[in-house]
C-alpha cells in the first residue's frame, strides 16, 4: 500500500518529465543523443562498478565500511539524493519505497536498498534519518553520509559526481555485488522494472554453476595462443582447465594503470604464499599483441618477478580480440582497457569481478572465499 506522502511526491513526475530541469551529466557519462530529443523514462546501461571500501556514516550514526559492510556480496539497489532536494530526490525515493513494499521480507536478507548523499556537510545522520523515516524505510534501506573526501570518491564510482550536487543525475543502480554485475538507469525507473531487474539477479545465482568440460571449452574458446616462453596453449584446455584463476588485461608499454596492477598482484601473489602455482594461477593477457611479444613478454614477467603460476599470454590479435570478447573485456582501443580483476573457479563456474586497486588482503580474501566454496562442494 503506496502512503499518502507517496502518492502526492509521484504526483509531481509527470509534471518534471515535461518541465525538463538541466541536470548535469555524471563525469564520464556518454554524450545524450543529438537531435534534442528528450531521453526516455529510463535508460538502461550496464556499468562496472569499482567501489572504494571508504568509511562512511549510516542513518543511526553507525560507521560502516561502503564496499564490503554496505554492498558485500548482496543484490542492492541504489541511488543518490540529497534531503533538501524538492522534485527529483523525493520521486526517486518514492520509487525506492515502493520497492520495499514490492521486496517483502526479503528486503535486508538477499537484497539491500542503498541511498547515497551527494551533500554531506549538511545531511547529517540525523537529518538522513528524518529523511528515512518520511519514506518509512525498514531495516534493509541504508541511508549514507560522510566526510566530503570520503563521498566524493562513492559518488565518482557511481557515475553521480557533479561539481554543484545541486544538478546530480537522476539515476538508480542495480546490480549483484558478488558478481560484479551492474545495470545503471537514467532517469525515473518504475519500482516493477526494479523489480524485475533484482527477480532476474537472483534468479541468476540459484542457477546451476557447473558446467560440462564441453560446454566451458566451447564458451571461453580453446583457441591457440601463445606463453612468455613462446609455447603455445590452448586458452582453456591448458591455461582455464579445472584450475582457480586470477585474470588481469595488460601490455608492456602501458605507464599509467598497469603498473599500479602489476605491483598489486605482486602483492597477492606474496600474500598467497605456497597456494599461488598450486591452488591459484594467475593469467595476463596482452591487450596489444601486436607489440607484446613473447620476448616482450617475459621481460615483462621477469621486471615483476612473476615466477611459476603466473601465465602472460599473447598471439594473434583476432584471436586475443576474440578470447578479451568472450571474458567481457573487449574494447576497440588497448589503451583505453579496464583494471578489473576476473576471479574465477573453472571447475564449478564461479566468477566475480573485482577492480584491480582494490587492497591486496581484499582481493586475497575473495580468492580464499572462491577455494573454500570448492573444498566445500558448493
Amino acid at each position: 500500500m503506496r502512503h499518502p506522502a507517496r502518492i502526492v511526491v509521484l504526483g509531481f513526475l509527470a509534471a518534471s518529465l515535461f518541465a525538463g530541469p538541466a541536470f548535469a551529466r555524471p563525469e564520464g557519462s556518454p554524450e545524450p543523443p543529438a537531435g534534442g530529443e528528450k531521453p526516455p523514462v529510463a535508460d538502461a546501461r550496464p556499468v562496472v562498478l569499482q567501489a572504494p571500501d571508504v568509511e562512511l556514516l549510516d542513518q543511526d550514526g553507525g560507521n560502516v565500511k561502503f564496499r564490503s559492510d554496505v554492498l558485500g556480496d548482496r543484490i542492492v539497489v541504489l541511488d543518490v539524493f540529497y534531503t533538501s532536494c524538492g522534485l527529483v530526490c523525493p520521486i526517486l525515493s518514492a520509487v525506492m519505497a515502493d520497492l520495499q513494499d514490492s521486496l517483502g521480507e526479503r528486503l535486508g536478507k538477499e537484497v539491500s536498498l542503498v541511498s547515497v548523499t551527494v551533500d554531506p556537510a549538511t545531511d547529517i545522520p540525523p537529518r538522513l534519518k528524518e529523511y528515512a523515516e518520511r519514506f518509512h524505510a525498514r531495516r534493509g534501506w541504508t541511508f549514507l553520509t560522510g566526510k566530503t573526501d570520503s563521498i566524493a570518491p562513492v559518488l565518482k564510482s557511481l557515475g553521480a559526481y557533479t561539481a554543484d550536487f545541486t544538478r546530480h543525475p537522476a539515476m538508480i543502480l542495480v546490480g549483484d555485488a558478488r558478481k560484479g554485475e551492474w545495470t545503471r538507469y537514467y532517469g525515473f525507473p518504475s519500482a516493477e522494472l526494479l523489480l524485475a531487474k533484482v527477480n532476474e539477479l537472483a534468479a541468476a545465482r540459484r542457477v546451476p554453476l557447473r558446467r560440462s568440460e564441453e560446454e566451458q571449452r566451447s564458451y571461453f574458446t580453446d583457441l591457440p595462443l601463445v606463453d612468455q616462453d613462446g609455447r603455445e596453449v590452448r586458452f582453456y584446455t591448458d591455461v582455464l582447465k579445472g584450475r582457480t584463476v586470477v585474470v588481469s588485461f595488460i601490455y608492456t608499454s602501458c605507464m599509467d594503470v598497469c603498473p599500479l596492477l602489476m605491483a598489486n598482484l605482486t602483492k597477492v601473489k606474496t600474500l598467497l604464499g605456497e597456494k599461488m602455482g598450486r591452488k591459484v594461477h594467475f593469467v595476463s593477457i596482452s591487450v596489444d599483441p601486436e607489440d607484446d611479444t613473447p620476448e616482450e613478454l617475459k621481460k615483462y614477467a621477469e621486471r615483476w618477478e612473476a615466477g611459476p603460476g603466473w601465465t602472460f599470454l599473447t598471439g594473434r590479435k583476432d584471436r586475443i580480440d576474440w578470447v578479451t570478447y568472450k571474458l567481457g573485456q573487449y574494447t576497440s582501443d588497448f589503451q583505453e582497457h579496464s583494471m578489473l580483476l576476473l576471479l574465477g573457479d573453472v571447475k564449478t563456474g564461479r566468477w566475480v569481478k573485482v577492480p584491480g586497486d582494490q587492497p591486496p588482503e581484499a582481493i586475497v580474501e575473495r580468492i580464499d572465499t572462491l577455494l573454500g566454496k570448492r573444498e566445500m562442494g558448493e
